[in-house]
């Protein structure tokens, strides 16, 4: 895609599964294929909700009462963390960039317990993601989704900018996958790394397919 103007971002979001992480395309996927989930029963929730007959929230609700029959737990889930890892050099692109000035948000259908396993100590200034909640013994009770998933990306995009005091010309998205075409095509710069699917080529600005996050780092000069 050609770009009208040249961008001038002040803000880099970023998709967590397959952009941030690598080795998933999805960590929901991961997690029912870790704890044994009712295969069925997933399919047909998703289906469900493509098919507009249940909102993102049962969806989400769904997945919790399977990932809860099987036992998940905080335990369990960082079992999979850690056979996980985050993409090559996504840490230190990450700081090159608060370095070079730009403002870092996270916009994810992902969960909240992989980007603090992963991201601890990146001061993201706006995180839009799925929430787990969790008692004492680590078991899950509940949670919190998202409403910026899928086709909402594009609005959390513009609900992050509006906090931040920008436009939505003034923010780019860097992802991987087809939950991200919305928000790519809402976003002044988006970059589609390592893409898993042709229609990001023709949605995104800048398509990269080296294994590095640091490719991206040329299309961010410094701010500062």
């Amino acid at each position: 895609m050609v770009l009208s103007t040249p961008p001038d971002p002040c803000l880099v979001a970023f998709d967590l599964d397959g952009t941030l992480v690598d080795g998933i395309d999805y960590i929901w996927s991961a997690l029912h294929r870790h704890f044994g989930s009712d295969a069925v029963r997933r399919r047909q929730a998703r289906d469900d909700f493509f098919a507009r007959r249940i909102s993102y929230r049962r969806w989400f609700e769904i997945d919790l009462e399977l990932l809860r029959q099987r036992g998940a737990d905080r335990r369990g889930i960082e079992e999979l963390l850690h056979t996980l890892h985050p993409t090559p050099q996504a840490r230190e692109t990450l700081w090159e960039l608060l370095r070079r000035g730009y403002r870092l948000a996270v916009l994810s259908g992902s969960l909240d317990v992989v980007l603090a396993h992963f991201f601890p100590d990146v001061p993201f200034c706006q995180v839009f993601i799925n929430r787990l909640a969790f008692d004492a013994a680590g078991r899950i009770v509940g949670g919190e989704p998202t409403p910026y998933d899928l086709e909402g990306k594009a609005e959390g995009l513009a609900e992050a900018a509006r906090r931040e005091g920008l436009t939505l010309a003034q923010c780019a998205f860097v992802g991987d996958n087809v939950n991200d075409l919305s928000v790519m095509r809402a976003a002044g710069l988006s970059l589609a790394v390592f893409p898993k699917d042709p229609a990001l080529e023709h949605s995104a600005h800048h398509v990269i397919r080296e294994p590095s996050l640091a490719a991206i780092l040329p299309f961010f000069p410094p701010r500062v």
